[in-house]
């Protein structure tokens, strides 16, 4: 038997399974089932190629996360109901705030869980998404999550832990790289200094560099990024530094990016005139919605990008598919995420499938995982597989299409894939 036929068996066996229809409305809760079969277990051994789509601050494992700050006894939970400063549950390590000095309504972290052990799950809970969180407010819910962490995060000691962990474990499963978004990250070593722009662009390099010594085909590339709705007049101080990073780490930076809620009130058209002289690549969110009065994804175009993060939206806008197909521009599709943020209720729906079958480039990305509780690829190739009816030579084109043409990495691939296949 050949790699469609047996891929195609365990399909089938999946789907019979008492509960598939949860693989359709909630993947994520079919996951940890699916993670039993045989299935699973041929998705995880797949070469992956790059993953093109994720933000880096979104990737690092919570549980892993929790168990730094709960060894470290200058770790801090916010326990009050939320302020305009601070969300309840935050957590933070001492040397974020200004001074060291530990503002009201904050509890020291290992304290607070000996004397309350189960507060350690909530916070788990309160910084993942599920589908229970989908309504009108799932944005602004989503978005307090990444700030319940960000203070954890991006403490020098843990982000070097985190970031190793994350480059390692995805080498494992089979990815050969990433585009990370990142967003001005302000990464605070103990003494509380924050580092700048260009010393966390050669901090990324060295943990690269060290993850490469195992994994000499693994490298990190970074996207510069920015919010969506914010002022125009306040990007052009941020385009200057994408420029500076580009130039100087020309193959580490490698574009910018406007992410976030495209339901801002704020489209692309608005910042189209600082967009379409930045002097740098635009890599672009656009077309994460299913509101067909969105046209983020032309909007896009017009400003030359060759990269569109999501493209969800583009079957609404059947006189833009072909300009995406002429242009060569890739869709960085990211199944799992429009399903959790309420955009695909049934994964049967999701459009992706026919951008697949109809030629255009279309890879395949986790997006926020960690938030997800999703792994870093494995389980949206596994979610396209079971409910857009490919087959495995589609999902390998869309792997190839990550690897952008580029020779090395695509030898390195089909070598891989050739002993992935005899291995079966």
């Amino acid at each position: 038997m050949n790699i469609e036929q047996i891929a195609g068996r365990m399909r089938r066996e999946c789907l019979a399974a008492d509960g598939a229809q949860l693989i359709f409305n909630d993947f994520q809760k079919a996951l940890p089932a699916l993670r039993q079969s045989k299935l699973y277990e041929l998705f995880r051994k797949m070469p992956k190629g790059r993953l093109m789509h994720a933000h880096i601050e979104a990737t690092f494992d919570l549980r892993y996360v929790l168990s730094l700050a709960l060894s470290c006894p200058d770790t801090y939970v916010f326990t009050e109901p939320e302020t305009p400063e601070f969300r309840y549950l935050q957590v933070a390590h001492k040397a974020w705030f200004e001074g060291g000095t530990i503002p009201a309504g904050w509890e020291n972290l290992q304290q607070a869980v000996a004397a309350r052990p189960e507060l350690k799950d909530e916070i788990f809970e309160a910084c993942t998404a599920s589908i229970e969180m989908i309504d009108e407010n799932i944005w602004p819910k989503f978005e307090a999550i990444f700030d319940r962490y960000k203070a954890l995060n991006n403490y020098k000691p843990f982000f070097i832990k985190l970031y190793t962990k994350v480059l390692c474990e995805m080498a494992e499963e089979g990815v050969m790289g990433v585009d990370f978004r990142y967003i001005s990250q302000t990464i605070f070593d103990e003494d509380g200094r924050r580092l700048s722009h260009d010393d966390y662009v050669d901090l990324v390099k060295e943990i690269n560099a060290a993850v490469q010594e195992k994994y000499p085909w693994f490298k990190v590339r970074l996207i510069y990024s920015y919010y969506k709705g914010v002022p125009a007049e306040t990007v052009p101080d941020r385009l200057e530094y994408a420029r500076h990073l580009c130039q100087k780490y020309p193959d580490v930076v490698i574009g910018y990016d406007m992410v976030g809620d495209e339901a801002c009130g704020k489209d692309l058209n608005y910042y189209a005139d600082v967009l379409r002289d930045a002097g740098v690549p635009v890599i672009m969110h656009a077309g994460e919605s299913v509101d067909p009065a969105n046209n983020n994804i032309e909007l896009a175009l017009k400003l030359g990008i060759n990269r569109l993060g999501h493209g969800l939206n583009l079957f609404q806008h059947p006189e833009v598919e072909p300009k995406v197909k002429a242009a060569g521009v890739m869709l960085e599709v990211c199944p799992l995420s429009n399903q959790l943020l309420g955009y695909i209720p049934d994964l049967r729906n999701h459009p992706a499938g026919g951008y697949i079958k109809r030629g255009l480039n279309v890879t395949l990305n986790s997006d926020d995982c960690a938030i997800f509780d999703t792994a870093y690829l494995t389980d949206d190739l596994l979610a396209a597989y079971l409910c857009w009816d490919l087959n495995i030579a589609d999902l390998k084109r869309c792997l190839l299409n990550s690897l952008q043409g580029d020779p090395a990495l695509t030898s390195f691939f089909e070598s891989q894939w050739a002993s992935f296949e005899n291995s079966l």
